[in-house]
């Protein structure tokens, strides 16, 4: 990000330092007049080119102590214009603004009152600025050379009659309007002036043309977009950019670099059209049609008088033009539309116009339609055993697939049925570099961005948001909810929750990070998300905080009772109130069940699957023998992380439906596990992956034992869930206290 230090009469471009956005501030540098700017480090953003904050697209550790954002970086758009989905036009002769209806000015600025100095000799000496600057280097020009008051300037100086931009290789020229309402006819709006270069020159190219929304000059703006001048030469030209979604306190900004520029003659105008332009809406129920084409809705605004409405929907050119257009110049008589010839996997964009008569609006603002289709399944290898091998043709656009397996369970008898388990404790990351090295007693201010839970934790699927794995937890860093107004917390996979009427509760044990500067501690909000059919997204339903707000830096458990479940629901346990940590050990939701209720159980999950190299992606699965003598079920969804331009500027996350649910077979295996229950103690013993865990209310030592009575494993930290890793199937005894069940699986 740049900007201007304001240091004598012929000012030198200096660079600003970054700081938090969080704290809302930057570090200004200069020798001169520093006192008379730090009223304005309070504002984000600051002349050069208009910054946008982009997200880094890596799950990448985060150190959430540093005094920057972690996982924001600033990107200059002027040197990305590419990445710009809605870039400012300049407008073609061929169809002016006045062919779609009347020109109401906004502001006009003919720089007479800038008398000294001439065009190719500026006067150097007197300042155009207040350089106190009160509070706002955006509007720091004295009201003595403006018809209206508000206008900025950097290096500019009065040129008999116009307005001298200065600007070498190390300085930036730069103008901008006051802020103003160009909220109405959609926010369309056009900045018109008149630019050359002084004769000692010849040409120029580099002028860069911006605009943002500053909403009264709020921390945040909206970044309208940029654009390049063409060659500017010593001759006189006009030029008119046209913007889209303006608002009540848009400022347009003229910025010039490595040469001298002037500028008159400046003018922002909006047009009362014959008839208006429509609203665009996001696009909708993206879908397969085969397996190379996909449809999707779109719909607008109705504009009152529209006849009918004009749509083109086209793909880009590595340039960004326009190409490919699938639906050009479609007469709709509605105000929807539905697309099913796009070609799977390609980003597209569409425009629409409303049309009156002989009268067309002009084009509404581009919306970009990037979707991806969900892969059809197949089972090319049927279960053998406690292995079968799921397969699909791989996915246009696709750059990773998400998989999910399930067993069916059933209730045998009315029962208080263990919907989800989650045993947190002991947890390991996948990958070599990434041993558990803390605990809630010695913590880190590191996280990662994203990640999936291990099946071996209990039921597979639960993914989780800016989390660390620590040795006695699942640590949430609530930072992310509270500073970076992010998501950080525990997700579960879709589920069953429509049983008894939707009522259920989920049981968890948390404690939490004291922070003596908020005198708080985080807490744990529960919150229910159900499916939406209308929405085509998941709503959130009901949201508690555990303990009532009352998690504390002691391990307690939490009770958190819902009543609005569905068939599809999701649960997610979010880190939040204060920026620390919060610390889970155990999850689990329990849902009354009638006699022949079943739920699908997710036993194994494959976050980010790899694409096959060839046509179609495999995967092979094993059967755990918790499934053993159930129907087995499975499901898959595509993947898609780049963005139009750059992957790693402005990437987005985008998964697709899962594919639709596909009966894999009967596992015929027998399993003498399944909740082998101790009358006396109140322990049961179940499988987790290769794990036998012992619910071990009574806290008593446990112990793992072969038939022929060798010691495999034992445990005695008289905790009240203990993991055993088993490393192959057979037959073993386990012993809790002094009572023993056998176990064969």
């Amino acid at each position: 990000m740049q900007g201007w230090c304001c240091v004598g009469a012929r000012h030198k471009a200096c660079s600003l330092g970054t700081a938090s956005a969080s704290q809302n501030k930057f570090l200004i540098f200069s020798t001169k007049n520093l006192k008379n700017m730090m009223n304005f480090t309070k504002k984000v953003f600051l002349v050069g080119a208009l910054a946008m904050l982009t997200a880094s697209a890596g799950a990448q550790m985060r150190d959430r102590s540093a005094a920057t954002l972690p996982s924001t970086t600033v990107a200059s758009m002027m040197k990305a214009p590419k990445s710009v989905e809605r870039a400012p036009r300049l407008v073609s002769v061929k169809k002016a603004p006045a062919d779609y209806g009347k020109e109401v000015d906004i502001v006009k600025e003919d720089f007479a009152k800038m008398t000294t100095g001439s065009q190719d000799a500026p006067d150097y000496d007197t300042d155009l600025n207040d350089y106190e600057m009160h509070d706002n280097a955006w509007i720091n020009m004295l009201d003595d050379f403006t018809q209206t008051p508000g206008w900025g300037s950097h290096n500019a100086y009065s040129a008999g009659g116009s307005i001298y931009l200065e600007a070498d290789n190390e300085t930036q020229g730069q103008l901008n309007t006051p802020m103003l309402n160009v909220s109405r006819n959609s926010g369309i709006c056009f900045l018109q002036f008149d630019a050359r270069v002084p004769e000692d020159n010849e040409v120029v190219e580099q002028v860069v043309v911006e605009a943002a929304e500053t909403y009264n000059m709020q921390p945040s703006w909206k970044f309208l977009g940029n654009t390049q001048l063409p060659q500017l030469t010593t001759d006189w030209q006009t030029y008119t950019i046209q913007f889209y979604e303006g608002g009540e306190y848009t400022l347009f900004n003229i910025v010039n670099y490595s040469a001298p520029v002037l500028i008159d003659n400046v003018r922002v105008f909006q047009v009362d059209q014959y008839v208006a332009t429509p609203t665009p809406n996001p696009h909708k129920n993206y879908a397969r049609v085969d397996d190379n084409t996909a449809k999707f809705d779109l719909s607008w605004s109705a504009v009152d008088g529209a006849e009918s409405y004009v749509l083109n929907v086209y793909d880009k050119d590595a340039n960004g033009k326009p190409q490919n257009y699938i639906q050009k110049d479609v007469e709709v008589k509605d105000n929807k539309f539905t697309v099913d010839n796009a070609v799977t996997g390609t980003i597209y964009y569409y425009t629409v116009s409303a049309k009156k008569g002989e009268h067309v609006s002009m084009p509404s603002v581009e919306v970009q339609v990037k979707g991806i289709v969900e892969p059809v399944l197949s089972v090319s290898s049927p279960i053998n055993g406690d292995k079968y091998t799921a397969e699909w043709k791989n996915v246009g656009g696709a750059e990773r697939y998400n998989y999910i397996s399930y067993f069916k369970q059933e209730a045998t008898e009315d029962c208080l049925m263990e919907v989800s388990k989650l045993n947190l404790v002991g947890m390991k990351y996948d990958s070599d570099d990434m041993e558990v090295e803390y605990s809630v007693d010695n913590p880190t201010s590191y996280t990662l961005d994203r990640g999936a839970l291990a099946d071996e934790v209990g039921q597979a699927g639960w993914t989780v948001k800016h989390y660390a794995i620590y040795k006695d937890a699942l640590t949430i860093d609530a930072f992310w909810t509270v500073e970076a107004k992010s998501d950080a917390g525990l997700i579960s996979p879709e589920m069953d929750l429509s049983k008894d009427n939707g009522k259920f509760r989920v049981k968890l044990r948390a404690c939490a990070e004291y922070l003596p500067a908020y005198e708080a501690y985080p807490q744990a909000a529960v919150a229910l998300f159900n499916y939406d059919e209308e929405k085509g997204d998941y709503v959130q339903s009901e949201l508690i905080y555990a303990g009532d707000k009352n998690v504390s830096g002691d391990w307690k458990r939490y009770d958190c009772d819902f009543t609005t479940g569905t068939a599809r629901s999701i649960v997610g346990i979010y880190g939040t109130w204060a920026p620390g940590n919060l610390y889970l050990s155990d999850v689990a939701i329990h849902q009354n069940y009638k006699k022949g209720d079943s739920f699908l159980n997710p036993f194994h999950y494959l976050n980010w699957l790899v694409l096959g190299t060839g046509e179609t992606t495999s995967v092979e699965v094993t059967i755990p023998a918790k499934a053993y003598e159930r129907e087995i079920y499975h499901q898959a969804q595509s993947v898609r992380v780049k963005a139009e331009g750059d992957q790693f500027s402005g990437a987005t996350f985008l998964e697709s439906r899962f594919s639709d649910l596909q009966k894999v077979g009967f596992c015929p295996l027998t399993n003498g596990v399944n909740d082998a229950k101790l009358n006396v103690s109140g322990a049961t013993v179940s499988l987790a992956g290769n794990n036998i865990v012992v619910n071990n209310p009574q806290k008593a030592a446990v112990a793992l034992y072969t038939l022929d009575g060798m010691l495999v494993a034992s445990d005695n930290s008289c905790a009240e869930v203990v993991n055993l890793p088993v490393a192959d199937h057979g037959k073993y005894v386990v012993k809790v206290g002094k009572q023993s069940v056998k176990l064969v699986f």
